[in-house]
Formats: C-alpha cells, structure tokens, sequence
C-alpha cells in the first residue's frame, strides 16, 4: 500500500517548501508549504511549521483520497499532488471520470478505490495527465487572468507522480 510519508516529500517541494509566498492574483492568497490562507484562514500561515503541514495535508487531502488504500505509490502520489493542486473533490472527479465511474461524485470510496487499484499504473497516468491539462485549460478559459499559472500547472501535471 501506497505512504503518505514518502509522497509528502515530493508535494512539499512542488508546493516550494518553507517559501511564503503572496502572489498578486493567487486566489489562495498568502502560501506558504502549499498551504493557503484562503483555504485555512484560521491558521497562522507566515508561522506554520512543516509539521502543522504535514498533519493538514495527512488528516484533510491523504486520507480523503484514501491513499493508505492505494497498491500503487505512484498513482497514490499523483491523486494526492492533485488534490493539493485542484482540491479534493475536483481531484476524485477527475479520477472518477478517468475511470468511468458514474456518476463522478467526487468521494473516494469503495468503488473508485476498486477500480484504481485495477488500474495500469503508466496507462492510469496518461490518462490522469490528460485530464489535469484539460482541466488547467479549462480554468484559463474561463478567467483569463489565471493564465499566468498554467505553464506551471502544465508542468506539474507533466511531472509525473510528482
């Protein structure tokens, strides 16, 4: 089964570590380990200490993605550093979707855990990849302002398990 503790390596260091960061346009406002103030806005981000991180990224995106669950590391990686980047429930979706699971609830469960322990890990990723670049591209359609982030994103999605 798949470890949280080896794939929290590699989401901290795409999510630029202990850099904070408040980028003009960045919805999620101040970040700092990946972490925004938008989405905890009661928690101290300038101050966060990795560990704080970690147990928020353990207790609300690892395990609703069910990543203890998944054979694959590599897949359980990618699903978690997509869930970080898109959010949960876009996360799932889109694996959902992927894997032709209807309707796409966006919830990991027994169902979608089934399928993707099934899954080919290279053709689970091609696909998954796919998915993630449509998405990105869709969210720049839609608020050209957020432009600026899609090479990133693109190049996140292209990174593989992370």
């Amino acid at each position: 089964m798949a470890n949280f503790n080896d794939a929290i390596v590699k989401t901290l260091a795409k999510e630029g570590g202990a850099k904070f960061t408040d980028v003009a346009g960045d919805k999620g406002g101040a970040t700092k380990y990946g972490i925004s103030q938008t989405a905890y806005p009661n928690v101290d981000i300038r101050n966060l200490t990795e560990q704080q991180a970690r147990d928020i990224y353990k207790r609300d995106y690892w395990d609703r993605v069910c990543g203890d669950d998944i054979k694959s590391q590599i897949i359980a990686e990618n699903i978690f550093d997509t869930a970080v980047n898109m959010g949960i429930r876009t996360a799932s979706r889109l694996v959902q979707v992927v894997l032709n699971i209807t309707p796409p609830d966006g919830i990991i469960g027994s169902a979608s855990l089934a399928a993707i322990n099934k899954q080919d890990e290279a053709v689970f990723l091609a696909h998954f990849t796919l998915a993630k670049i449509a998405r990105y591209t869709n969210i720049c359609m839609q608020d050209k302002t957020q432009s600026k982030f899609l090479l990133g994103w693109v190049n996140r999605a292209l990174g593989g398990a992370v």
